[in-house]
């Protein structure tokens, strides 16, 4: 089955950066402007000592063509232009050709399906070249860990699957990520350096890349000293590797300005695609 645009989010990151960039070369194509079929001249440009010289030819004239004087210029810079925009439209037109060659051509799903495709009898008998998706998730899911705690008495809140944590945004998080179908897991344990062990709030797993990314919320952000500690927190995330904006991903609350299910739809775009 060739690659389609409309089922982007359903294909691995190579693709998305393919169809990412046809997209970008497509726009670019589109603002190019049409050249006027009343210009037929052509640009001589030759270099006299230190100055350049410019000479319009024509059919019609000597193939040296005709010296344009400075006051002139602007003629010169319509032609240029026009020849420039012919070059880089052949280019994009050429590259977008290519692209679509190759969407049409590669099927990634193909390696997985080589294996689901096989007889229960004879894929007992196969190890696959590479795990498929379904199987990955499912064991990155079941992974045993011991998390943080609940403190005796601590209020009890639930995910719609069932999961507990610790405050009504997390509940907002957690569903928001079901909903995309994120997996992730719940105050994961976590080394982080200068600090220890840490529960991030959410460990989530990148299924076009198979890497895990951390999701912290920061609920209290209008009280100095919980502020402080955050900015602490995400500074040591960074020491171990764990860069906002790229792994680690962050959002942030104050009594005025609770967190959103909007907002988490914007994130979830941002980071899984």
């Amino acid at each position: 089955m060739a690659v389609e645009a409309n089922n982007e989010d359903s294909q691995d990151i190579l693709i998305q950066a393919v169809l990412n960039r046809r997209r970008e070369m497509q726009e670019l194509l589109a603002a190019i402007p049409r050249a006027s079929k009343t210009i037929k001249d052509r640009l001589r440009i030759i270099r006299n000592h230190n100055s350049l010289q410019y000479y319009i030819v024509s059919d019609k004239e000597k193939p040296n063509g005709t010296f344009l004087p400075q006051t002139q210029i602007k003629k010169a810079k319509t032609i240029a232009q026009r020849d420039y925009n012919a070059a880089a439209a052949a280019i994009l037109k050429r590259d977008i050709a290519t692209i679509n060659n190759f969407l049409a051509a590669f099927h990634p799903e193909e390696l997985d399906s080589a294996f689901t495709r096989l007889h229960p009898g004879r894929r007992a008998l196969v190890t696959p070249v590479r795990e498929s998706d379904e199987d990955f998730i499912a064991r990155w899911r079941h992974l045993p860990y011991t998390g943080k705690p609940f403190e005796i008495n601590a209020p009890e809140h639930y995910t719609a699957s069932g999961v507990r944590v610790r405050s009504k945004s997390e509940i907002i998080i957690a569903d928001a990520l079901d909903r995309a179908g994120i997996p992730y897991r719940y105050e994961h344990p976590t080394s982080v350096k200068g600090w220890g062990t840490l529960y991030p709030d959410f460990t989530c797993l990148d299924v076009r890349t198979r890497k895990e990314l951390i999701w912290e919320h920061f609920g209290l952000m209008d009280n100095p000293d919980y502020a402080e500690n955050a900015i602490q927190k995400i500074a040591h995330y960074a020491a171990s590797g764990y860069i906002l904006g790229k792994n680690l991903v962050a959002t942030f609350e104050i009594g005025t300005t609770p967190l959103s299910t909007k907002q988490m739809q914007t994130y979830i775009k941002a980071f899984f695609g």
